[in-house]
């Protein structure tokens, strides 16, 4: 059977090469070859395969053996390289031998050409032996000096009567952070590191080891490093008996523990935070049933009293939005609830941005803006955005404590695919580019990656729970964005948020076109269901000033009395979700059989996924988010009624 050799021939004669390749065949070799003639041929062939060997000629006009050895050296590659030449003398073939040429041979003479290559495949092959051998015993090193640098857990010998430390591990070095050498010098230098507080408890322990009343020394404690710094440490240690039964040295393992600590401590922290989203549910459904009322009211006086009291009624409306903004911010915090999202103006959010931060942030914090003319429009939840700039500007304020310079610039980007292929979150086209820039004290570089970590914070305990720019990159992303930090240690830091942009359409536009809905009833009946008055008594007003005829029923058992008595009157149905004895879902369900043509509008200030998809199940025509507002409400009605 024929061996299969790759061969690359460096030769500028077809001839010669076909010379050199019969002589290969008849010494039993199956080659495969490629024939090259320049320093570029053969460095592209070099990069394209890889090769048995490389027979080359000492001489061509364009290349030489001296130069493709030179490559092949240059290379890194160990493939033997053998010169076959027709005019090569001695003093030249040994100049070639000590520049690291394997062998050569004179093409007189090609009958020495294929043991001459079965010697050097064989050498080469012991060679790659040897070099795997040694990467392994190399890399088998490397993992032993790893596990023993980096290891958390430390080993340790002491002796008794006297005591004395007998040997700790390099591990044992970093828990404390003192050299080897203080332990050997002194027995209780170990002992001294432990915090004021568990230094009794320890000790108890360690006594009761000693003296047999435990089978093992066993304690969790905090050392006190020379740096200032505190780790948590897991220490155990096995009594080693004499063959009197005596104790007479302990060998140990101390662990670190820290992060595990970190870990508990963070976990407690997300029950409480877990605490209050669960409260925050439970009383966001009153809140907005408190709120709705309010909305609707004051739209049905700014009606029927158009020219009177309306500086205050504006007042009392906008107050009842930004109350209803805020519960909403706050279940999104809680429980990721996702507002509406509509076409926004960056300039309206930067506006509402400075008017608060003049008002509470202080003095000696100089406030500029900056916003491009030719912004297009984003479309994205409000709320949330606004959270976005009010958290990134809290954080340039608190990085500020001696005054400077907040900037907040706007303007539009359009990002490539040579930008968005370097960054992983980013897609080619346009976006709106937000930047908040300060002064302040910078990011130091070692944690700059870890500052989006969840409950990762620099400020103190009492300063902030870790969430503000997790929160921060969890709503950018769930917008299709992204963000980039730039900073400079005590020269400012600079957040850029690319939100994709929605198009050249005005916001102003967009919300005039809202406000312009003049859909209205022609007597249709329609049922109210809600357990709140306030609400049922404002929907009906509202309602009555469309021109519908209104019933009204403050539970779901009440209003399937009234749909069995006028069932066929009843053009529509609005219903609360969350109401007591019988919920909304329960009700829509007996509801859909008894009036399957009517349509249905469920309103509530929480609704869950699988609630959502059940009532779409159900044939729901809409769904209100409380609390909502006239022009809400309207828009819902148009959608049942066009249908």
């Amino acid at each position: 059977m024929s061996r299969p050799l790759r061969v690359l021939l460096v030769e500028d004669q077809e001839n010669d090469a076909l010379l050199v390749l019969r002589a290969l065949r008849a010494g039993g070799f199956q080659p495969e070859s490629k024939r090259v003639d320049s320093p570029e041929a053969m460095t592209l062939a070099l990069d394209q395969r890889s090769w048995d060997i490389v027979i080359s000629d000492y001489s061509m006009p364009k290349f030489s053996g001296p130069a493709a050895l030179a490559l092949l050296r240059e290379s890194g590659l160990d493939v033997p390289f053998i010169v076959v030449s027709g005019t090569i003398g001695e003093e030249v073939a040994v100049a070639m031998m000590k520049a690291g040429a394997h062998d050569y041979l004179m093409k007189g003479h090609l009958t020495r050409l294929a043991p001459a290559v079965e010697r050097e495949l064989q050498d080469a092959e012991q060679r790659r032996q040897r070099r795997q051998a040694e990467h392994s015993l190399h890399e088998s090193e490397q993992r032993f000096r790893q596990l023993a640098e980096h290891s958390s857990e430390g080993f340790w010998f002491s002796a008794l009567n006297p005591q004395r430390v007998l040997y700790v591990s390099p591990a044992v070095e970093k828990i404390w952070g003192l050299p080897a050498a203080r332990f050997y010098e002194d027995a209780r230098a170990g002992a001294a590191a432990i915090h004021p507080d568990d230094q009794a408890r320890v000790q108890q322990s360690w006594e009761a080891c000693l003296r047999g009343q435990s089978p093992r020394f066993e304690a969790e404690y905090r050392v006190l490093r020379p740096d200032g710094s505190v780790r948590w440490v897991l220490d155990n240690g096995t009594p080693i008996r004499n063959e009197s039964g005596e104790i007479v040295r302990v060998s140990g393992v101390a662990r670190d523990i820290s992060e595990r600590k970190q870990v508990e401590s963070q976990m407690l922290r997300t029950q409480r935070l877990e605490s209050i989203g669960t409260l925050a549910s439970g009383v966001a459904h009153d809140l907005n049933n408190a709120l709705t009322p309010i909305l609707m009211a004051t739209e049905l006086m700014r009606m029927e009293f158009p020219d009177t009291a309306s500086n205050y009624l504006e007042l009392v409306r906008g107050g009842a939005k930004r109350g209803a903004d805020m519960v909403k911010q706050l279940l999104t915090f809680a429980k990721g609830a996702e507002g509406e999202r509509l076409l926004l103006q960056t300039r309206h959010l930067l506006k509402e941005m400075q008017k608060l931060i003049s008002g509470t942030f202080p003095k000696n914090i100089q406030l500029q803006i900056h916003c491009a003319n030719d912004l297009q429009t984003i479309v994205g939840d409000a709320t949330q955005l606004h959270q976005v700039l009010l958290n990134l500007c809290v954080n340039a304020r608190d990085a500020m404590p001696e005054g400077g310079t907040l900037t907040l610039k706007a303007e539009t980007m359009e990002i490539d695919t040579v930008y968005a292929s370097a960054v992983p979150e980013a897609k080619p086209g346009p976006y709106i580019v937000w930047r908040v820039m300060d002064t302040g004290t910078g990011i130091p570089p070692e944690i700059v990656d870890r500052i989006f970590e969840p409950f990762f914070s620099t400020k103190g305990p009492d300063k902030g729970t870790g969430l503000g720019l997790s929160t921060v990159i969890g709503i950018v992303k769930g917008h299709g964005g992204f963000v980039r930090v730039y900073s400079v240690p005590g020269q400012g830091s600079t957040f850029a948020i690319y939100l994709p942009a929605a198009g050249s359409v005005s916001a102003e536009t967009s919300f005039q076109a809202k406000a312009e809905l003049t859909f209205r009833g022609n007597g249709e009946t329609i049922l109210v269901v809600d357990d709140e008055t306030a609400v049922r008594d404002v929907t009906r007003g509202v309602l009555t000033a469309l021109n519908f005829k209104v019933l009204s029923a403050a539970s779901g058992a009440e209003a399937l009395l009234q749909v069995a008595e006028k069932g066929a009157e009843f053009r529509a149905v609005i219903t609360d979700l969350h109401m007591p004895r019988m919920n909304g879902l329960d009700f829509v369900r007996l509801l859909k059989g008894k009036l399957p043509k009517a349509g249905i509008i469920v309103a509530s200030g929480r609704l869950e996924e699988h609630e959502e998809n059940e009532f779409k199940t159900l044939g729901v025509s809409a769904m209100l988010e409380k609390p909502f507002t006239q022009e809400t409400l309207v828009r819902a009605l148009k959608t049942v009624f066009e249908k």
